[in-house]
């Protein structure tokens, strides 16, 4: 057995991780670290590997095992087309320190590709159902390298990823205790002991509603925010159009929904704005406030945000005001073409107030309340 300590200052991670990668290719069973706990991993691809891992962990062979990818890209190209509420909480929660139990799609998915012996064991389906795989992308870089490198060798192929622990039994919070407790193990990574060991909160979804199938890290109250519809507006210095126009957005929300605006996060929605240039924490114009209080809207307590990873990453509709700031936005985040349109539903530009009369505010605040009831009325 190979062991290999991350915290001691001479070890070479990526020597490292190709160690364990050559390991898995050769079906062995490793020991690798996540941000929840210990895990014990093998080749998606191999068979005989998987066996030792079911003798290992004394597992029913009719309790599925979770795939681990390194991205969540990697999770839609192994399962096919998400559904926009899986789509979002991969988008959300990938990587971290949840597992996602999703849909196979049943004409365009990977699973046909692992060998029937693995395809039972990693999938699950009920009568009238979808088959299911549970999919895992940890938070820890070491572990991350490793699967990216398997994906990358195999040409799309997981790691079957199972807590180091026998069946049945509590979450080891150490290498040393996981290998006095378990044999039959190959290589092992320690990095250092983990303190309260918890596993990964597990959540099944199936078209729009999801399933705590077990409480983990994230408390329910934060997977409710997380299934939300969250809208994002962006302008040049989120001073004017972007803060007007999320305000507009909360009111004809709250008006089809028929409830109000504190209520729509309950009701599923959350509305953002930020700009692609500016300094943070400034008011809104004071135009846009007075015109805001003309549609019975408070923008008094805005604080300008500039647009960051996380805003874009979890945003389902991404609306921007010109043509240059999708330009902008694409170019720092390629991935969300299909996430992003200029708020004009014919393409061209909501002008820019700012420095302008109050009546140019109204008359942009007018066609950004236009704009928004046609694309709610669409999207």
């Amino acid at each position: 057995m190979i062991p290999i300590d991350l915290q001691n200052p001479q070890t070479d991670w990526n020597e490292a991780a190709s160690h364990v990668t050559d390991v898995l290719l050769n079906g062995g069973v490793a020991v690798v670290p996540t941000e929840t706990v210990y895990g014990l991993a093998v080749n998606a691809a191999d068979e005989t590997a998987l066996r030792k891992l079911l003798h290992i962990k004394g597992r029913s062979e009719n309790n599925p095992f979770a795939l681990a990818f390194s991205c969540s890209a990697a999770v839609a190209d192994f399962c096919g087309e998400l559904s926009p509420l899986a789509d979002r909480f991969a988008r959300r929660t990938l990587p971290g320190p949840v597992s996602l139990v999703l849909d196979i799609s049943p004409e365009d998915n990977e699973l046909c590709r692992l060998p029937e012996f693995v395809q039972q064991r990693v999938s699950k389906k009920n009568t009238g159902e979808h088959p299911t795989v549970c999919c895992r992308v940890p938070e820890h870089p070491f572990t991350q390298t490793v699967l990216g490198a398997m994906l990358n060798k195999h040409g799309g192929v997981p790691v079957i990823l199972t807590s180091a622990n026998r069946s049945g039994g509590g979450e080891s919070e150490s290498v040393e205790q996981i290998l006095t407790d378990l044999t039959g193990i190959d290589i092992a990574v320690s990095d250092g002991i983990l303190n309260e060991p918890k596993p990964s909160t597990i959540l099944k979804i199936s078209g729009d509603r999801y399933t705590i199938l077990r409480e983990g890290s994230l408390s329910a109250q934060t997977l409710k925010r997380l299934s939300a519809t969250m809208i994002l507006f962006v302008c040049t210095g989120n001073l004017c159009r972007s803060p007007m126009a999320e305000r507009l957005c909360e009111s004809v929300l709250a008006e089809n929904l028929h409830c109000g605006i504190a209520d729509l996060e309950e009701r599923g929605y959350v509305v953002l704005s930020a700009g692609t240039s500016c300094y943070p924490h400034r008011p809104a114009s004071s135009n846009a406030v007075e015109v805001m209080k003309e549609f019975g809207l408070d923008l008094s307590g805005h604080q300008s945000q500039r647009l960051t990873e996380q805003a874009v990453r979890f945003a389902d509709c991404i609306y921007v005001m010109t043509r240059e700031h999708r330009e902008a936005v694409l170019s720092q985040w390629h991935n969300v073409d299909s996430r992003l349109q200029v708020l004009r539903s014919d393409g061209g530009d909501v002008a820019d107030p700012f420095g302008g009369s109050l009546e140019t505010y109204r008359r942009c605040a007018e066609q950004i309340r236009r704009e928004i009831v046609k694309r709610l009325a669409t999207d």
